[in-house]
């Protein structure tokens, strides 16, 4: 006899030899029992989970001599025909290879005539979503009101993809994947039958390899019992499969926590010279600061971890390095790289910059450091900000910024303005009334109406920041455009750009106004913008003759902390008056 692979030779007979769907065998035995089959059932799920074998056992059951009954004898005739693929009942049909209406069409017409041997003629039709728009219409009617004699299982991977026309007309069972442990129990039972050496460590290996397919375990196991000739070990098990040994994501966290880059990178160039697929091993990685997360997070990690004791906690021990911000940096941070590695032939790059970047990271700020910054810069000032341990330092540049740069953002934020004041007074906000009707006012709020745009349509914003309001008259803003800025003044005029503009003003500023775009000599409008600039600034407006400068007293409380950021000076003016240079 033909050798039988362990994933047809140990296939589920029987419901109760099914694993890890009880929540379907249950009800399929029920209705059995109590003669409230459905005429139309569609299994779907993962692969490997036992989707065509519940099928076939539900045929058996069905057309079984003593039945219909829940527990086919498997030893009649028709038990024997299905077991063995010949019944002329059971009509196993694979959807991506008979996909077309004329296979339909057949279906339909062959369905109409009794069963040879048992009382249920059964399609079995797999991978169902593969058939076309035109096959699933001719299956409708046939579907809806079929023959007493007839009952359809179909099985797909993709239930998502199989139209609603049909899933309306069957009772759909969703399989799950396999627990870990149901898996692991075969496999033993497996190797106790076919007389096979395995540790438990190299069986879990395998299970984690399967991911809730028993069929993919079984398939492994099979392959690696030829490799090794009865005796199955962890390395055997790595070697077959390619797989990254554990203790290969232990250095690279370990290099990670070292901020050693080297090391990290030889560890790389290592895994490509002994042919390790990076995708895979950037999955592993993933898999392994998932595990470190879960044993920081829980105080009995083993329950979510698959894995011995003493890997657990050799978990915990590592969970300690990294401070959960740092765990879900790196995780999101590699998934990304998963992302780009897909996008690109040389899938060794991104993964060698990814770690590069981990391991020179200065260390990500925790959200409790971020908190007592921006209450800092909320409490006013340069100097409570300064006194916040600045130490750590995140990617982002908004996060890592000094504290002047900090405060100057703040002072320059589109949304609100805040003024330095003195010492001991807060800094407060701006209040949030609607401009007036002056062009002045909508100067001062113009980073508001292009902040609003730019939520909208970014490309209008980009283009509309470099033009500036010169003239209000008659209920008609002029907007000026440097000569240079032609082109984004042209754009601007399409009359969807244009409403885009005045529906913002109208928005932000309250003002109903029409906008006229224009073009200007490219120096007639840097006075206005230099003042309307420092007046956002510092809340002071300067004349055009002295653009550039604060006209101001140097008693001024505006001016002192001015100074004080910048490390101005006051200068004497022609006028008396001080000048902050």
């Amino acid at each position: 006899m033909s050798y039988i692979v362990f994933a047809r030779k140990y296939r589920p007979k029987s419901f109760d030899e099914i694993t890890g769907q009880s929540h379907i065998t249950t009800t399929l035995k029920n209705a059995i029992e109590h003669s409230r089959v459905a005429h139309a059932y569609l299994f779907a799920g993962p692969r490997g989970v036992g989707k065509t074998t519940t099928a076939r056992i539900l045929a058996k059951a069905l057309n079984c001599e003593k039945g219909p009954t829940p527990k086919p004898c498997g030893k009649c005739i028709s038990c024997n025909e299905i077991a063995s693929g010949s019944s002329l009942d059971i009509l196993e049909i694979d959807g991506a290879s008979n996909r077309g209406i004329d296979e339909i069409r057949s279906l339909r017409e062959n369905s109409k005539f009794t069963p040879v041997r048992g009382k249920f003629k059964v399609y079995i039709i797999d991978e169902v979503h593969m058939l076309s728009n035109e096959a699933f219409n001719a299956l409708l009617k046939t579907l809806e009101e079929p023959p007493p004699h007839v009952k359809f299982i179909f099985a797909t991977t993709h239930a998502h993809k199989v139209p609603p026309t049909i899933l309306s007309r069957c009772q759909r069972f969703d399989f799950r994947r396999i627990p870990s442990s149901e898996i692991l129990k075969n496999l033993k039972q497996i190797a106790k039958e076919e007389n096979l050496s395995a540790s438990d460590e190299a069986l879990g290996l395998i299970v984690k390899y399967s991911d809730g397919s028993m069929r993919d375990a079984q398939v492994v196991l099979d392959q690696i019992s030829a490799f090794t000739k009865g005796v199955l070990g962890v390395e055997d098990v790595a070697k077959v499969l390619g797989v990254v040994d554990d203790e290969i994501f232990f250095k690279l966290s370990e290099a990670m926590h070292n901020k050693d880059p080297r090391s990290a990178l030889k560890i790389i160039d290592s895994l490509v010279n002994d042919g390790k697929d990076v995708i895979q091993t950037v999955q592993g990685l993933i898999g392994h600061f998932r595990n470190i997360s879960v044993a920081k997070v829980l105080a009995q990690p083993g329950a979510l971890i698959d894995a011995g004791k003493e890997k657990i906690a050799r978990y915990v021990e590592e969970s300690a390095k990294f401070s959960t911000e740092e765990m879900l940096y790196i995780i999101y941070t590699l998934s990304n790289t998963i992302d780009f590695m897909r996008k690109t032939d040389m899938a060794r790059i991104p993964f060698e910059t990814a770690l590069v970047k981990l391991t020179l990271n200065a260390g990500i700020v925790p959200m409790a450091d971020l908190i007592k910054r921006v209450e800092a810069l909320e409490n006013g000032g340069v100097r409570d900000l300064k006194s916040v341990d600045s130490s750590s330092r995140a990617y982002d540049p908004l996060v890592s910024e000094t504290a002047p740069a900090a405060m100057l953002r703040v002072l320059q934020n589109d949304d609100e303005k805040v003024l330095p004041q003195n010492d001991d007074e807060k800094v407060q906000p701006k209040n949030n009334t609607k401009t007036g009707n002056s062009l002045d006012g909508i100067s001062g709020a113009w980073s508001k109406v292009i902040s609003s745009i730019r939520a909208k349509k970014i490309s209008v914003a980009s283009y509309l920041q470099e033009g500036e309001p010169l003239n209000l008259e008659d209920n008609v803003l002029t907007i000026g455009f440097a000569k240079e800025y032609q082109f984004h003044k042209e754009v601007l005029e399409s009359n969807e750009n244009r409403k885009i503009i005045e529906k913002a003003i109208s928005e932000m500023l309250g003002l109903n106004l029409r906008v006229s775009l224009t073009v200007t000599a490219s120096g007639d409008s840097s006075a206005r913008t230099s003042n309307q600039k420092l007046k956002n600034l510092v809340g002071t407006d300067v004349g055009d003759e002295v653009a550039g400068e604060i006209v101001s007293d140097d008693s001024d409380p505006i001016v002192k902390k001015a100074l004080e950021m910048f490390g101005g000076k006051l200068a004497v003016g022609g006028s008396g008056k001080g000048k902050a240079a």
